[in-house]
């Protein structure tokens, strides 16, 4: 069109808030930004902020004692903020799982993971965002016989548990096959497909990793295919 376009040489940024460290990207809903971090002076907690999304304005926070135990990459949390019907749902490293008012900021509910199913804690933590499928909050838990934990996302009571296999990074998803919702899940050894209502076991893929579990990437769904990339095992 011979019409030339260049960016500026300055973006001058609408505002900033000064956080502290953390692997967790930030979730925008409803006017509101979500974020997690860590510090670790003086005490080592993990923290729930919500901002405004004008502004940068801290509307609420929220702080717990979380100790990093054999956990490498120290630096903070990893899963993203969820927000469904008007509640954010926190998933910390170590385990720390809380339900807030997502305007307010008050508990609703919450589990130590770790204390409940005894984690086989992955060597970079728990990474591994949950989903909402209907009434149920899916948490990839790496628990003792709870590789996978389904709650009320309302009441926190736990709803099923299934499997045994070693942690990932890997968050699960939720696809239509058959005519029936499937979840799909990447555990430390295999690609499960299982009724997201019930925690049964659809099918399976052996796909033990040769080094360590380290799939990061969450199953994508391109037509009647799904891909999974994992870094180590190419």
């Amino acid at each position: 069109s011979g019409v030339t376009t260049s960016l500026p040489d300055v973006i001058t940024p609408r505002w900033s808030t000064q956080i502290g460290s953390g692997y967790c990207g930030p979730t925008v809903a409803d006017g509101r930004v979500y974020v997690m971090d860590r510090l670790d002076e003086a005490k080592e907690i993990e923290r729930v902020h919500c901002l405004d999304w004008q502004t940068g304005k801290i509307l609420w926070n929220y702080e717990y004692d979380c100790s990093y135990a054999g956990v490498s990459y120290r630096a903070g949390p990893r899963c993203s903020v969820l927000i469904d019907d008007g509640f954010a749902y926190s998933l910390g490293t170590m385990g720390n799982l809380l339900c807030f008012d997502a305007k307010t900021g008050e508990v609703v509910w919450q589990h130590d993971l770790n204390k409940t199913y005894e984690i086989d804690m992955p060597i970079w933590g728990i990474s591994a965002s949950p989903i909402i499928e209907g009434n149920r909050l899916i948490v990839p838990v790496s628990g003792t016989d709870a590789y996978l934990v389904a709650f009320d996302k309302k009441s926190g009571k736990e709803d099923w548990r299934a499997f045994s296999d070693r942690g990932n990074y890997s968050a699960p998803i939720v696809i239509d096959q058959a005519e029936q919702r499937v979840l799909i899940c990447w555990s430390g050894d295999r690609i499960l497909g299982t009724d997201p209502a019930t925690g049964t076991l659809h099918w399976e893929h052996p796909l033990k990793a040769k080094n360590m579990p380290l799939a990061c990437a969450s199953p994508v769904l391109h037509g009647d295919l799904l891909v999974l990339p994992a870094v180590y095992d190419g």
